[in-house]
């Protein structure tokens, strides 16, 4: 029983801390784009790539995995809300981790090799884009778990 209870504190701050960083990384970059210096926006870029490799990406993992270990103390007749974050949230998460870090590798080598302010903060408003998609799945991944809708 306690094991249940820590992988489910587990989860939950993990989660928290995934949606914050996530949404505070959008407004950070969203700064950068605004400074108009080449230079300051590929700093941030390359820190905010760098947060969600060595933050992100873990804590991502880590919701996967305790996510994973609750849910198989499940019976076979799950309800809806469940079924919904437990396929939509694995497939999310998988594909949160392959986007940023290759779709997010590609376009940082983008801005590094841009030659105009213009091109350069286009490419992080993507990469701001995806950050902000994430935050809305993981709102729509919420909404279904603490509604329990059956």
């Amino acid at each position: 029983m306690w094991d249940i209870k820590i992988s489910l504190f587990i989860h939950v701050l993990c989660v928290a801390t995934w949606f914050g960083a996530t949404t505070l990384m959008a407004m950070y970059l969203r700064n950068s784009t605004r400074s108009n210096d080449e230079l300051t926006i590929t700093n941030s870029l390359a820190t905010a790539h760098r947060w969600n490799l060595t933050m992100m990406i873990p804590t991502s993992i880590l919701v996967l995995i305790t996510g994973m270990y609750m849910l198989m103390s499940y019976d076979e007749n799950k309800p809806l809300w469940l079924l919904v974050k437990e396929r939509l949230g694995s497939v999310f998460i998988v594909a949160f981790i392959l986007i940023i870090t290759l779709y997010g590798k590609k376009l940082l080598k983008s801005v590094k090799e841009s030659a105009s302010i213009s091109t350069s903060a286009s490419i992080v408003k993507k990469y701001i884009m995806i950050l902000n998609l994430s935050v809305l799945v993981m709102l729509i991944l919420i909404f279904f778990v603490t509604t329990k809708i059956s």
